[in-house]
């Protein structure tokens, strides 16, 4: 939940309490007394001490000296007796008017107190709290105060365990421990304080005081108890000791009970306060009778994260509850429709209801609470039309709404003209929603507005201009909507606007000078994903603002550098990505940022050397470095200890990974995201990379890289995805790669890889889901334990010397054979993982729906053999490419409709017989390709053939459509010829005119492809596969040469 103040902790301890003390007193107290003499020295003296013993950096008891301490600033006496009654030396409250933490700090009295205060023998109020005592414990010699009324020790800095000698209290009304690291093993020493009334001790440690409830309820006098935040695990179910029938308050909020919630809560009539906030309770007693019904005094009800409020007939009581000034049941996991109960509560002025599951239409009725100042209803089910509820709390005589969060909801309708009746409004949370519409224009008129967040909605036209009246407004988020035209100049005006969120609209226009002017509270600045223009005083502009982030990616900074970011130094975020700049990256650029975080100046053209990343990322522990599609040169040095992600990917750098892997600097580097891709990198990948342990995904590809693949690589337990394709690699592949538990992804296609697949794969339980070793030199058989890697999705091996059968075991690939569903490929940062795939004839490369892609490519190999059944029963495969083989045997009749396959290529082997008729079942085949077999008969008449070329079915003996049609006294099995073909022998006369008209005997070799149909088609096969073979003996001749 967002929230723009924080209550200080110290108010907890309110005047309220001092008014209470002071009523229960007969005498007239002071703070100055008209006779010095009135001061007894002897008090006067434990006075001294008590400053002497103190640290008093702020000089706070500067008064503290003269003989008539009566009127010390701090001290009360009595106006009669000259006894000191009051001691009030209360700190600073945390939200007090200090910059810093430490001149708060300086504020606070410490030291010690000193044993001299117990000859304060009439002291009835002392008041230490909000210092710091530095842990120190609470002195016992406390207890000894006969007289004392009222103990405040909160917020101190007391530690350790409270002493029972503060039990000797007898008087005592008002005992305040709350906020310091105390403990106590058992309360038994609180059943002396008889007249105990206000007993607050929240977070101390009370895991061990199993007396905790019995000690308490004999507190017959008691009416507000606080015990938040004790560790406290047990609420007991039938309490036969004294009863809390006296209480006005009860806070029990935040400690974690395991048992269901006892009906004696119920039972307590008087309760004006209950607070169970985060206590985890998930139902309650069975046989419980009552309800908030039966509490009808009620005017504070907090009890979020407690899912026992899900309950209808709990929900139900809440309109009983007539005096209910606030209400609290944020995360209760509530589902059940609460809102009608509320609209008679008509002095509620809080309600908060958030992250929730209510499923449930916001009554226009809910407006009528026209005392309502907060109404917190974000995260939810509510659905409905907003605008009515809106008009609704405008038509209150006078609406007092400070606070609107309806976020993360289902509301559509648009905001009313009339929105800026509501003058109080300091917040208004419609973000992700469905609202449309425009921003009135009377939205200028809500002066106290201090953040306004309509983000991830639909609003559309321009922002108005009277927006720039906002003069509270702090927070600023438009973000994904649709607005268009200008942005407004008078949003320069804002000066108190610290955040401003326009990313994601269709803003189009120049901003200048007078977008920024007075914005010199200005921290974050995300205008990225429209069509701005930065149109400013490149040389000359000083921005007004330190910001911390700035985000225009896909705006236009350029095409120079902008110079104005170099005055930029706090930067923590920076995203000009894609922002045209064509320039030389300046030298300031590397030294300018030393707090940045996150950096990525990606997808422009810029250029120029690149420098030492870690030089601007020495604090950070996390950082981001994205530089990539840029042409930046130079060699990868340094040492990137701080950084998390880099991207460095389709530049210029060349170089080895020498120096970076292999510095003299041996310590444990935080890098989870390395990717240096499509660059002029060389060299052997140095076996450097046991300090890289927290390495996740590592992308080397299409460089120059040589040599074998690194063993330490296989030590890295936590790196999931292994990219070195299109590089020089050779050697084997390493036994520990396919038997990683932690790889999902392994591309190694287009190197120079020699030997078998290693038999020792899957021995572990391996997550492996894209598998891809294209175009390489390996040899022998596929071993069957490859279908250990169950989880496996795409497997490539095209392009090899692989030989053999094919394996039988490939159902079990578990997402192939449609078993189960993959999901998105997610392994860090939301980082996508690409493949480029050869499917349908051609190459595609697949990124976001990677997951969704099923695909085995054993191509261009030796594998013969039969096409094992198995194979073509994978009903979650999507492509399958069997091509330039030496396959035999039939095409296995056993495809079914609930197949999912698209592409078939079973080219280029020597396949026989019949066309398989359940082909015909495959209603997803878009691509298919059987040519250059021995495949005879007619082809099936589906619905998808008849979309194939006749290129699909060439070099075989078949017909049908789209060849020509079948002779009726054919067979199924038996061929065609075509009308001009060898059954009419040769055609002597075109022969003889042929021969008479050549003079080269050239022309002797072509006359049978133009005679003959099957040796055109023969012909065609064996040119295709020549095409092929030169088309790779090329590839391989330019890999080896560059």
């Amino acid at each position: 939940m967002k929230t723009l103040t924080l209550l200080p902790a110290c108010f907890f301890s309110s005047c309220l309490l001092f008014l209470l003390v002071s009523s229960l007193c007969s005498f007239c107290f002071c703070n100055q007394n008209s006779d010095p003499a009135l001061c007894i020295p002897t008090e006067r003296s434990a006075l001294i001490d008590l400053r002497n013993n103190l640290t008093d950096h702020a000089n706070r008891l500067s008064s503290w000296v003269g003989k008539d301490c009566c009127s010390w600033s701090g001290v009360v006496c009595d106006n009669i007796t000259g006894h000191v009654h009051e001691i009030h030396l209360r700190g600073p409250d945390f939200d007090g008017p200090y910059d810093t933490f430490d001149e708060l700090m300086k504020h606070m009295i410490g030291g010690s107190i000193s044993p001299s205060v117990i000859n304060l023998l009439q002291l009835r109020y002392l008041d230490l709290s909000c210092n710091d005592f530095g842990l120190s414990s609470i002195p016992a010699f406390i207890g000894s105060f006969q007289n004392l009324i009222y103990l405040n020790l909160s917020y101190s800095s007391f530690s350790g365990e409270i002493p029972h000698q503060l039990g000797n209290l007898s008087t005592l009304h008002v005992l305040d421990l709350h906020g310091i690291d105390a403990k106590s093993k058992s309360l038994a020493w609180l059943k002396n304080l008889k007249g105990l009334q206000y007993l607050y001790m929240g977070g101390t440690n009370l895991t061990k005081a199993s007396d905790w409830f019995l000690s308490v309820s004999n507190l017959t006098s008691l009416q507000e108890l606080h015990f938040r935040d004790c560790g406290l695990n047990q609420l007991p179910s039938n309490p036969t000791t004294g009863s809390f029938m006296s209480l006005n308050a009860l806070d029990l909020s935040y400690n974690f009970f395991e048992n269901a919630l006892p009906g004696w809560i119920f039972s307590l009539s008087n309760l004006t306060l209950l607070d169970l906030s985060g206590c985890s309770i998930s139902g309650v007693l069975s046989g419980t009778h009552g309800g908030f019904h039966s509490m009808p005094s009620l005017r504070t009800l907090r009890l979020s994260g407690n899912t026992f409020v899900n309950s209808s007939s709990l929900l139900n009581g809440l309109s009983s509850l007539s005096n209910l000034r606030f209400l609290v049941l944020s995360d209760c996991d509530i589902s059940s429709p609460i809102l009608g109960n509320l609209q008679n509560l008509s002095f509620i002025e809080y309600v908060d209801l958030s992250y929730n599951r209510i499923v449930e239409e916001i009554p226009k009725s809910l407006s009528s609470l026209c005392n309502i100042t907060t109404l917190h209803l974000g995260t939810n089910n509510f659905f409905g039309n907003v605008s009515e509820l809106l008009e609704g709390f405008c038509e209150c005589e006078s609406p007092k709404l400070e606070v609107l969060d309806f976020s993360d909801n289902h509301l559509i309708g648009q905001l009313p003209e009339r929105l800026g009746n509501l003058k109080n409004l300091s917040l208004i949370d419609l973000s992700y929603n469905q609202l449309t519409g425009t921003i009135p224009d009377s939205i200028g008129s809500l002066s106290l507005l201090q953040a306004l967040w309509l983000s991830n909605n639909q609003f559309s036209s321009s922002i108005p201009n009277t927006i720039g009246g906002l003069s509270s407004l702090k927070l600023l988020d438009l973000s994904y909507n649709k607005f268009n035209g200008s942005l407004p100049e008078s949003i320069g005006r804002l000066s108190n606007l610290q955040e401003l969120s326009l990313d994601h609209n269709s803003l189009t226009c120049i901003l200048v000078e007078n977008h920024f002017v007075n914005l010199t509270s200005l921290r974050s600045l995300l205008v990225g994903d429209n069509k701005l223009v930065f149109k400013l005083n490149v040389n000359n502009w000083i921005p007004p603002f330190k910001l911390q982030t700035l985000s225009a990616r896909s705006c236009s900074l350029g095409p120079q550098f902008p110079s104005w970011i170099q005055l930029l130094t706090c930067l923590t975020y920076l995203d000009v990505s894609n922002a045209n700049i064509s320039d030389t990256i300046p030298s300031w650029f590397w030294t300018t940022f030393p707090s940045v975080g996150y950096l990525n100046i990606s997808h422009n053209n810029i250029q120029g050397k690149l420098g030492d990343v870690n030089s601007f990322t020495p604090d950070a522990t996390d950082a981001t470095v994205d530089l990539s599609n840029n042409r930046l040169h130079g060699r990868l040095t340094g040492n990137y200890s701080t950084t998390q992600f880099l991207d460095l990917s389709n530049n210029r750098i060349s170089g080895s990974l020498e120096q970076f892997l292999c510095s003299g600097i041996q310590i444990p580097q935080v890098l989870g995201f390395l990717n240096l891709a499509n660059n002029s990198m060389s060299g052997v990948i140095s076996d450097c990379w046991k300090n890289f342990g927290r390495l996740v995904i590592l992308n080397l590809e299409k460089n120059r890289f040589s040599g074998i693949i690194p063993s330490s690589l296989g030590n890295i337990s936590s790196l999931r995805s292994l990219e070195m394709d299109e590089n020089r690699l050779y050697g084997n592949l390493p036994p520990w790669l396919l038997n990683s538990t932690g790889l999902v992804v392994i591309k190694l296609a287009e190197n120079e890889l020699v030997g078998k697949i290693p038999s020792s794969i899957g021995r572990n339980n391996t997550s492996l889901r894209v598998l891809s070793l294209r175009s390489n030199k390996l040899e022998g058989k596929i071993p069957d334990e490859i279908c250990h890697l169950s989880s496996l999705q795409i497997l490539d091996l095209a392009h090899n010397d692989l030989s053999g059968n094919l394996p039988t075991c490939f159902t079990n690939f578990s997402v192939m054979s449609g078993r189960e569903t993959s999901g998105p490929i997610d392994l860090y940062r939301a980082t996508i993982i690409t493949a480029s795939l050869v499917t349908k004839g051609n190459t595609y490369t697949y990124g976001t729906i990677l997951y969704q892609v099923t695909s085995l490519d054993l191509s261009d190999n030796k594998f013969s053999g039969p096409i094992p059944d198995e194979l073509v029963r994978l009903s979650g495969l999507r492509y399958l490419n069997l091509s330039h083989n030496d396959l035999t045997g039939t095409i296995p009749n056993s495809f079914s409709q609930d197949e999912t396959l698209e592409s078939l290529d079973l080219s280029m082997n020597h396949l026989e017989g019949n066309f398989p008729l359940s082909m015909s079942q495959l209603t997803s085949l878009n691509c298919l390709n059987v040519s250059c077999n021995n495949l005879v008969g007619g082809i099936p008449t589906g619905p998808q053939f008849q979309t194939f070329s006749e290129l699909s079915f060439i070099g075989n003996a078949l017909c049908g459509g789209p060849l020509p049609a079948c002779l009726q006294n054919n067979g199924s099995t038996e061929g065609i010829t075509d009308g001009h073909g060898e059954a009419d022998g040769v055609d002597w006369i075109l022969v003889i005119v042929t021969l008479a008209g050549l003079v080269v005997g050239f022309w002797i070799i072509l006359a049978p492809l133009f005679i003959s149909r099957r040796w055109r088609i023969t012909y065609y096969c064996f040119l295709e596969e020549i095409w092929f073979k030169l088309q790779n003996f090329i590839f391989l001749l330019f890999l080896r040469r560059y």
